[in-house]
């Protein structure tokens, strides 16, 4: 019926109404939540951001990275030289050199303003200036993830941020990037254009605007009728009528993506027992949910990670099978024979139907007795409760894309509960705390041995899987909708740069 939905609406629909020839419309589901572009955790937001500002080290499609903005080679083994590349100014004109980058290390570091991204750079001790595009950096601990954290150091004005401060920077930003900042009204759109003196090359598209539409068939009816270049997150019942509207196609790819419901476990109640996280586990149809709600846009896992990320383990990320006998069995066991009741919440138009699944998922639970109340919430408040550690639900529905390729990018990120160097380390999500896994994944952050990094990464796993702290579910497919006029291709990791992409006339 959905379907038949679609295609009455595009069969309805005026003649196509072309964005301008030299504009690129992207639609996401959300706005983004600032333009600093090292102050969030969200792809929508990144994906503007990259428009607009460099990384020291950029990643490639294939999940390998290269210099960017400069380069780094390590002196020995807690000592790196950084080399900055000459000749680039911001769009302010303000000029990119080694004092920037001492900045911009500086900015991640300082304790008393910490920003999203400092975590990812907690090693380091020392940035010195030895030349006008040369530093020395030094780290606490040997750090085999030096360079591909470089990927994460996006690098914004010294002078500008100085004088305009963090608050009007978020919202007025100045990079070195393809695209300058021109407006952003929120919740309606961004607007950028081309930086013709961009340092890597004039980009071939000269307008860029990022649209928020949280209604999936809104986005595909703008796709359908040109209103949008390129939609993320395309209902997989949508596919066959974008394909047949002469106008636009869908394309996809595995995504770096989990999707996942991180569960409360601190304190007391059910959800802190491990037996009953394990139930629930076996409670949830995993298989179903990526054929029917999804249309096979998915496969599901049993861990954290997904095949794309060094560390993953085929058998110890084996989904759990869906087994309501065995989820009673445990709930029993747990002392809960006639289930519990709980909350759950989910965002809506953030991931491919997240809030189907979360719908899926209470009717799932409640055949073995459990009883979720599903609240939902609009993205940005969603999103901010949960990094802001203030969220009004026992169990969330959310997604973790590993944009590093790396186990510790979410291990360690999302589910180390200790304490590192310099005082306790409050991770997105630390509600579970295992002493053994913490051990394991806090030592791979010093072992350069691959080989050795990947048994610790087997051993925090074998500690995930029994500690259950959230209900996997799956590896998402990523689903677009792209004019037919826009030369491009997505990549794994989510990421659209429009410097990328060409509109054929």
């Amino acid at each position: 019926m959905r379907k038949m939905v679609f295609l009455l609406v595009f069969m309805l629909s005026a003649l196509p109404a072309w964005a301008a020839g030299d504009t690129l419309v992207i639609a996401q589901g959300v706005d983004a939540t600032t333009l600093d572009p090292v102050n969030h955790q969200e792809t929508p937001t990144a994906n503007v951001a990259a428009q607009i500002f460099d990384n020291f080290y950029r990643r490639l499609p294939n999940g390998q990275y290269e210099p960017w903005l400069g380069e780094a080679k390590a002196l020995d083994d807690l000592t790196w030289e950084l080399t900055v590349k000459q000749g680039i100014r911001f769009h302010n004109g303000e000029e990119l050199n080694a004092e920037v980058i001492k900045f911009n290390f500086d900015r991640l570091l300082n304790p008393d303003k910490p920003l999203k991204y400092s975590t990812y750079f907690k090693t380091i001790t020392s940035v010195e200036v030895t030349g006008p595009y040369t530093l020395k950096v030094t780290t606490s601990k040997p750090s085999p993830l030096f360079l591909t954290r470089l990927t994460y150091l996006w690098v914004v004005p010294k002078q500008y941020i100085e004088e305009h401060g963090d608050a009007y920077f978020a919202n007025h930003p100045v990079g070195t990037g393809p695209y300058k900042f021109v407006r952003w009204v929120k919740d309606e759109e961004i607007v950028l254009e081309a930086n013709e003196d961009y340092w890597a090359g004039e980009p071939k598209i000269k307008k860029v605007v990022f649209r928020p539409i949280p209604e999936a068939s809104s986005r595909v009816a703008e796709l359908v009728t040109g209103g949008v270049d390129i939609i993320t997150n395309l209902a997989p019942e949508a596919v066959d009528a974008v394909n047949a509207s002469g106008i636009a196609e869908a394309r996809s790819v595995p995504s770096i993506r989990n999707i996942f419901v991180e569960l409360d476990v601190k304190g007391t109640g059910p959800l802190h027992d491990p037996k009953v996280r394990q139930a629930l586990n076996y409670a949830v149809d995993k298989e179903a949910i990526v054929k029917h709600v999804l249309g096979g846009n998915g496969v599901p896992v049993g861990c954290p990670l997904n095949p794309y990320i060094f560390g993953y383990d085929e058998e110890l990320c084996k989904p759990f099978p869906y087994d309501p006998e065995k989820a009673k069995q445990l709930l029993a066991e747990a002392g809960y024979p006639d289930g519990f009741t709980f909350t759950m919440g989910s965002p809506s138009g953030r991931y491919l139907n997240d809030r189907q699944v979360a719908e899926a998922i209470v009717g799932q639970l409640a055949k073995v007795g459990v009883k979720a109340e599903l609240r939902v919430q609009e993205w940005s408040s969603y999103v901010s409760q949960i990094l802001e550690r203030k969220i009004p639900t026992d169990a969330w529905l959310i997604g973790w894309g590993n944009a590093q390729f790396d186990a510790d990018n979410t291990l360690f990120t999302l589910l180390y509960g200790g304490t590192v160097e310099g005082g306790p380390k409050r991770s997105i999500f630390d509600y579970w705390v295992d002493p053994e896994f913490d051990k394991y994944v806090l030592e791979a952050q010093t072992v350069v041995d691959q080989a050795k990094r990947k048994e610790l990464y087997r051993k925090a796993l074998e500690r995930v899987r029994a500690g259950a702290p959230w209900i996997f579910l799956y590896q998402q497919k990523d689903l677009y909708g792209v004019n037919k006029r826009v030369k491009w291709q997505p990549r794994p990791d989510e990421l659209i740069w429009a410097f990328d992409a060409e509109i054929v006339k």
